[in-house]
């Protein structure tokens, strides 16, 4: 009875926050009337947003007493309580200021906003760091016009696809190029073909490289998604461009900066699965059968119906950034670390990253300016399989019958409920803790920029980075799963495949800025640079197969 009562007032809750609800629709425009797309609608204190599209128009589903925040880059921000109205149409006036806004473009070359000819939104780095996610494009996600960042899962360390100017490619790739105070880094995830097991991206999942770079560091996010991001940066710039421009030292007193921040994720809905047929099919019992079409329980059966919410946990994210900075009128200097730690909603998932970053600049005089910056990033990613023998799919198929807790016994054997290890499939809590999966990557990152302002019309820019990551993985099948004992006529007894991956991105440019004025209204800018760079990928992969001690993973 106690029971009941309480999901009778969980239901009535339910209904009143549903009640409390209101569907706002609306049109943004400019001050002449024309549409403006890409405008981002939050609601005040929530999470809820919406993003006008090309004509102008936007739904957005928020509280009775809701105040609407719209926001687009280059225009005054507007707040609108909702007032007991369903339709608001607001007009948005341009801020003026940011007309006259210095943009950082290709290989670091500033521009006054108002003599580009082509669009160029800007993204604030604080916006996008206070969201605390990971990776800096999953906090761009709904403030760019446009973005389209697609995840491949919610697991810590889950790589994305970061699209600015839509799929022009079927088997190419789509994403957009990352530059990073003027030099071009690596945003490559591995791919298998290049193993030693020569199989697919399919089971396992790989982090993209720009996952590495700290929010936190990030003053600014330029976005280049035209034919402009190809015409300066060539085949690279096809998918767009995300300019970054990391933060520098200020002049002034010497300062200490801690944040911490902190998440906390559960499951709020679980996958449903029926509990009137047994496993098996045609109306016939077979425990071990992938389907439940069997015969119907009996009456009165204990069935563990909470298999599948207690296979889950709950998830914590803790994020520490630590930063010192100071210097004088002519030198500066800021170092900043950050240590994060993300553990998923599934069992033995976790994403752990610590980068230091060092950034000095120097003002020899009027006309010499010298910028340098060194970066370290380790990151280590715990991950779990996915496919047709990963947790998921062998979590809905675990035969009820039997609690799914109750996965090894006291000798750390693998608990089997209906036949052999050869065709029962895995108890996913033995998948996730006995078939491993794992990287380690260690980064380095170095920038160095010069600039010479050899007259007042005349200035002279020379870069050079170097982006070097070092990946060492393992995936591990154990000798009493599913997929790794093989079968009792060809007994496999285990699978381990290790990989070692260096990449190398150096890359270099010189630029030579003319910029004069010809009478009082006819400005003349001129640019002529060069540019290098050069890749390198080494990949070196071992594949092995029958472990000698089933709980010891090495392949020497």
């Amino acid at each position: 009875m106690k029971r009941s009562m309480l999901v009778l007032v969980s239901l009535l809750s339910t209904y009143g926050v549903a009640l409390a609800q209101r569907i706002v629709t609306g049109k943004v425009t400019t001050t002449d009337g024309s549409a403006l797309g890409g405008v981002t609608i939050i609601e005040k204190g929530k999470n809820t947003q919406s993003i006008t599209n090309n004509s102008g128009t936007y739904k957005i589903t928020v509280q009775e007493d809701a105040t609407l925040i719209f926001r687009h880059v280059g225009y005054n921000q507007i707040e609108k309580a909702l007032m007991g109205q369903s339709v608001i149409n607001i007009s948005l006036s341009e801020n003026s200021s940011s007309l006259d806004e210095v943009v950082v473009t290709a290989f670091g070359v500033k521009r006054d906003r108002k003599t580009l000819g082509y669009s160029t939104p800007i993204v604030a780095g604080s916006e996008v760091s206070e969201t605390q996610r990971e990776s800096f494009f999953q906090g761009l996600q709904g403030r760019v016009p446009g973005l389209s960042v697609n995840s491949t899962s919610g697991m810590p360390g889950a790589s994305a696809q970061i699209v600015l100017r839509g799929f022009a490619s079927i088997s190419g790739d789509n994403n957009a190029l990352i530059v990073v105070d003027g030099v071009p880094i690596n945003n490559s995830t591995l791919n298998e073909n290049d193993l030693a097991s020569n199989g697919a991206n399919r089971d396992l999942d790989y982090s993209n490289r720009a996952m590495d770079i700290n929010p936190d560091d990030i003053e600014t996010y330029t976005i280049l998604k035209g034919p402009e991001a190809t015409a300066q940066f060539g085949s690279q710039g096809a998918g767009g461009a995300i300019l970054i421009t990391t933060k520098k030292g200020k002049a002034g007193k010497f300062t200490v900066n801690y944040s911490l921040s902190g998440r906390v994720e559960t499951v709020n809905k679980y996958p449903e699965r029926q509990y009137v047929y047994a496993q098996g099919t045609n109306g016939v019992y077979a425990a071990n059968s992938v389907y439940s079409m069997g015969p119907k329980y009996a009456e009165g059966v204990t069935l563990y119906k909470d298999n599948v919410n207690n296979f889950f946990r709950t998830g914590y994210n803790q994020k520490h950034n630590l930063s010192f900075e100071g210097g004088s009128e002519k030198v500066t200097y800021r170092w900043s670390n950050e240590y994060s730690n993300n553990t998923g909603i599934v069992p033995n998932t976790s994403y752990k990253r610590f980068s230091t970053r060092l950034n000095g600049t120097a003002k020899f005089n009027d006309k010499l300016e010298f910028n340098t910056s060194f970066n370290y990033i380790n990151s280590q990613n715990d991950k779990v399989r996915k496919g047709n023998t990963g947790y998921l799919i062998t979590l809905m198929r675990f035969n009820p019958l039997f609690d799914v807790r109750d996965w090894i016994d006291e000798k750390g054997n693998r608990v089997l409920h209906s036949t052999d290890i050869y065709n029962e499939l895995d108890n996913p809590f033995w998948d996730v803790y006995r078939n491993t999966a794992n990287d380690d990557v260690n980064r380095l990152l170095a920038t160095s920029n010069i600039t010479y302002r050899a007259t007042n019309w005349l200035s002279l820019n020379g870069i050079i980075g170097i982006d070097f990551a070092n990946t060492q993985g393992q995936s591990v099948y154990h000798p009493q799963s599913y997929s790794g004992s093989g079968s009792s006529t060809n007994v496999r007894n285990g699978s381990m495949n290790e990989y070692q991956v260096n990449a190398r991105v150096l890359s270099g440019s010189f630029m030579a800025t003319a910029n004069t004025k010809i009478g009082r209204d006819i400005s003349f800018r001129a640019n002529l640079g060069t540019e290098f760079k050069d890749y390198n990928t080494l990949t070196n992969s071992q594949y092995g197969e029958d472990f000698y001690d089933p709980n010891f993973y090495s392949i020497n």
